[in-house]
């Protein structure tokens, strides 16, 4: 009778697939799915950052789009310190999503390391971009268009950035 009550309260052995069930499968990103996500928003960041600097961005305090912040000095310094981390971070989240993507299914551990170090790029390059876009909006807070689309889009990148997180530590490496 002291062996069944000692099997009963045991924890039974979860399989993999057991361990997840109590995360929604829909929101689990595999490993490639999560290199991917870090490679898409790398290059969208270089597309972006390689357009900026060569067209010029019409800017003026009667536009209702593109109005130009008055920044004092310290926001300045705040602002260019944000999107110079922000370019500094990006390199090493696409280098290593590269490299993961182009690595064999055999080095499945490999692969989650290169990914949990690529996500962890991408959220800090992320948040140092919504960091610098607030300073922007603190200069100039007239700019509705410009609050919505970088309130918004920081909020949908981090929010991804913790998911694809959440979905390689419930995950694991495959």
């Amino acid at each position: 009778m002291g062996e069944m009550v000692k099997q009963a309260l045991l924890p039974a052995t979860a399989s993999k697939k057991d361990k997840q069930s109590w995360f929604p499968p829909m929101l689990v990103w595999s490993v490639p799915e999560v290199l991917k996500w870090v490679l898409r928003t790398a290059i969208v960041a270089a597309v972006a950052v390689g357009i900026s600097d060569v067209t010029p961005t019409p800017c003026s305090q009667t536009s209702k789009f593109f109005q130009c912040p008055n920044l004092t000095p310290e926001q300045a310094v705040e602002a260019n310190f944000f999107m110079d981390g922000f370019l500094w971070i990006t390199v090493p989240q696409a280098a290593a999503a590269v490299v993961g993507l182009l690595l064999p299914h055999r080095c499945a551990r490999s692969r989650w390391y290169l990914a949990f170090l690529a996500i962890v790029s991408a959220t800090v390059s992320h948040y140092m971009v919504a960091r610098g876009s607030f300073v922007f909006i603190a200069a100039n807070p007239g700019d509705i268009a410009y609050d919505i689309l970088t309130g918004g889009g920081s909020v949908y990148l981090l929010t991804a950035d913790l998911l694809a997180i959440l979905s390689l530590l419930v995950g694991g490496a495959e």
